[in-house]
């Protein structure tokens, strides 16, 4: 199985816009992160949470889908 790599994007929690700061911006726990689109503040902490939790249900989604494949192979007949 190959390595996987995935890219979540930090979106609002309000109304799921992606956030997107100054590029040389940094945030640390504690931030407020203001939307662009509607203006609401976001806390960092739970913002990386949603994002991290996103992450994770992606990457096992994958893994799933090539065991999947990957067990349906093993048992094909030549």
């Amino acid at each position: 199985m190959e390595g996987i790599e995935r890219r979540v994007t930090l979106v609002c929690l309000f109304c799921n816009s992606p956030l997107q700061g100054p590029e040389d911006a940094e945030y640390a726990s504690g931030d407020v992160i203001e939307c662009n689109e509607c203006g609401e503040s976001n806390d960092y902490d739970s913002v990386v949470e949603v994002a991290k939790e996103k992450g994770v249900e992606e990457v096992s989604e994958e893994i799933q889908r090539q065991l999947k494949k990957e067990l349906g192979n093993l048992f094909k007949t030549n």
